[in-house]
């Protein structure tokens, strides 16, 4: 997998004129919430993307990487769902 990310960034940064690391350096983030049940696969996977993409001064790195036993609460769960369902809602009046 992480063959072919490095593959699509450096792509990427071809296409932009852009020059990138030579590497790429993956970092294991060992200590990411788990997930509680079967069924809110997509929504806690929305819950950490909006937790990555929201975090301006790159924390979420620090954050998970060390070994924690962190959950996401049925509440940070419902925020994604409301937030999700909101969009879909003005998307569908357009």
């Amino acid at each position: 997998m992480e063959n072919n990310l490095d593959n699509s960034i450096k792509i990427y940064n071809a296409h932009k004129n852009r020059k990138g690391r030579k590497l790429i350096q993956w970092k294991n983030l060992v200590g990411i919430p788990e997930q509680n049940g079967r069924k809110s696969c997509s929504y806690w996977i929305m819950r950490y993307m909006k937790e990555i993409v929201e975090d301006t001064n790159l924390e979420f790195a620090t954050k998970w990487e060390r070994r924690t036993n962190l959950v996401y609460t049925e509440k940070n769960i419902d925020e994604v769902r409301a937030e999700w369902a909101k969009h879909v809602i003005n998307f569908a009046q357009l």
